[in-house]
Formats: C-alpha cells, sequence, structure tokens
C-alpha cells in the first residue's frame, strides 16, 4: 500500500472520528437509554427536549402516578404522561412533580442539573429579553402549538414544546397551547418557579408552582 492511499484512509477515519465526536457532544442519555438532542444558547448548553426519564440518576424509580386523588396527596416525586397517555410522550415527553425536581437523587442525566432560576433569567438575556425570547425558543408551525403561535421561530434551537400541566388537584390542561418547565428554585417552602410559553405571545414568564403541579423539564449542563 503506497503513502498516498495510506495518507488517504488515515483522513477519512479520522473525519468518521471527528463527526461521531460531534454526534456525541450534541446528545445526552438519561438512564434510562432516552437520547435526547442538546443545543448551546450563549454560553449554555440545554437539552432541545423534554425529559422522558422514568428513573433518578442512581437508578431509584420514581413514582408513575396516574390516579388523581393519589396525584393530589403524594409528597413523594412522581411523573406522569399528559392525560395518562403514553402516546403524549414522545412529543411533549414527561410531567414531574415539583417533589421529584428537588429530590436529592437527581432527576438530571450525569453531568446535567434542573435550572436554577438565574439560569433561565441567563437564557432569556442571551435571546435579548422576556419580550421577544419566547418566540425564539417556540417551535414554529401549527403541528404541535395551536394557532397562531405567534412570533415563533426556533432561531435559538430550543424547540420549545407545548406539554401542558397537570394540576396539584390531578387534572390536565392547556396541551399544545402552554408549555412549562420547572427550576429548582423554591420560592416558598410549598413553590417552585417555574417558566411559561403561550401560542398567543412571543414573550416568557416566570412564575411560582406549587410542589404539586406537573410541569415538563428541561436540563442544562453543569
Amino acid at each position: 500500500m503506497n503513502t498516498k492511499i495510506k495518507q488517504s484512509i488515515f483522513q477519512l477515519l479520522a473525519a468518521i472520528l471527528f463527526l461521531a465526536a460531534c454526534k456525541e457532544s450534541n446528545t445526552v442519555t438519561d438512564v434510562d437509554g432516552n437520547v435526547y438532542k442538546t443545543v448551546k444558547i450563549g454560553s449554555q448548553i440545554w437539552m432541545a427536549e423534554n425529559l422522558r426519564v422514568t428513573k433518578y440518576r442512581n437508578g431509584n424509580p420514581i413514582f408513575h402516578v396516574t390516579d388523581t386523588a393519589e396525584w393530589r396527596k403524594t409528597q413523594d416525586g412522581a411523573w406522569c404522561s399528559y392525560n395518562n397517555n403514553a402516546s403524549n410522550t414522545k412529543t411533549y415527553g414527561l410531567l414531574y412533580n415539583g417533589y421529584a425536581i428537588s429530590d436529592s437523587r437527581n432527576v438530571a442525566p450525569e453531568g446535567w442539573h434542573v435550572p436554577h432560576a438565574d439560569e433561565i433569567t441567563q437564557l432569556v438575556a442571551a435571546l435579548k429579553g422576556d419580550t421577544i425570547a419566547a418566540g425564539k425558543m417556540k417551535i414554529s408551525g401549527m403541528e404541535v402549538w395551536l394557532k397562531p403561535n405567534t412570533g415563533a421561530t426556533n432561531e435559538s434551537g430550543f424547540s420549545a414544546l407545548p406539554g401542558g400541566y397537570r394540576s396539584g388537584g390531578g387534572t390536565f390542561h392547556t396541551l399544545k397551547s402552554n408549555g412549562y418547565w420547572w427550576s429548582d428554585t423554591k420560592s416558598y417552602e410549598m413553590y417552585s418557579w417555574s417558566s411559561r410559553l403561550y401560542d398567543l405571545f412571543a414573550d416568557i414568564q416566570r412564575d411560582p408552582q406549587y410542589l404539586n403541579y406537573g410541569l415538563a423539564l428541561r436540563c442544562v449542563k453543569d
């Protein structure tokens, strides 16, 4: 084998390894084996999909709670699919109560964490502020969001989804019109801050939510 052929093979292998490394760096895998796309926004790296994990990082199960009465009373970490319909999970991810978010066993993959409120502020600042950030975060079109999906361009690559929420009373609301995501920052003992996006607006709002509510989650890299 002549030198030129050897060099060509070496260059080809190097290119393959480089592309594989790039691909790996653009995904993260949870303890269940679910693989998520990621995106860099400003100096942060975020999941570009809603979390779907059913176990804590150490392998302990997060309780799957479908029953309305049980959801109302539990103070343990819990998850569910929207409307208890597993077909919603692939697109919109799972909904977690605040007890799962604050559990020391950690719902986030290794090397990742539930965002702090100030990290969400940093994300919004990178997208030039509350009044336009949501439009840059929302998936465009009407396939997953209801009309009019105001301002949606997804130019950030965050790919925000309108996964709705589960109330503390156990009922489900606002699929396809609102998206909610937890932070780990508590405002009071029974509340934690969340971020909210609407189909009707291009801005992002932040609100305290009861820990027995079920919201989606996007993790951020350590």
